[in-house]
């Protein structure tokens, strides 16, 4: 395992830690993500498709008996079909929207944010989607649910490069487990 996603994967296991000691005490609930970017369209040229393995991990405030808003702190690994990678850290807000006020069944998201470069590794750039997710409860505090939606990924490389950048489109797919 490469030092810089050891340091990522330990980072995570902390956030999560504390996003569900505050569930347990306020109306926050706490979601985690594991799923697939896969392509649709991009900027780059030359027939280039990337697909990407992905992984989020938020808090959501629940501001009424079906609205929430958060923040999430996730990895996209995209790998381009010639084998190049491009990996992103992105840092979103989140609204959501429940169809049923027990956090079960349809709910609607949409994010917005920015991928930051903290390792040397990592890509910046301006992020989004929007997307539909159907959740059941395992018990009083614990959802599953498969995500599905648009992912908007713009990847940003220095004034320096020859390159401009480019943008990502994908279709999300993922499984999801709530802490609520």
């Amino acid at each position: 395992m490469k030092p810089s996603v050891f340091k990522y994967l330990v980072l995570t296991i902390i956030f999560l830690a504390v996003c569900n000691t505050y569930a347990q005490e306020r109306k926050i609930i706490n979601y985690t993500e594991v799923g697939g970017l896969i392509h649709l369209n991009n900027t780059f040229g030359n027939n280039a498709e990337f697909n990407a393995f992905r992984t989020r991990t938020g808090i959501t405030r629940i501001i009424n008996k079906n609205y929430g808003l958060g923040i999430a702190l996730g990895t996209d690994n995209y790998k381009r079909s010639t084998g190049a990678t491009y990996n992103t850290l992105p840092i979103t807000f989140n609204a959501a929207y429940f169809f049923n006020p027990e956090l079960t069944g349809l709910k609607l998201d949409a994010y917005g944010g920015y991928s930051i470069k903290l390792f040397d590794n990592l890509n910046r750039g301006l992020t989004a989607g929007a997307g539909l997710s159907y959740s059941v409860a395992v018990n009083n505090g614990l959802n599953l649910g498969v995500q599905t939606g648009y992912n908007y990924q713009e990847i940003d490389y220095p004034s320096t490069f020859v390159q401009q950048g480019f943008n990502l489109g994908s279709f999300r797919i993922g499984l999801g487990i709530t802490f609520k």
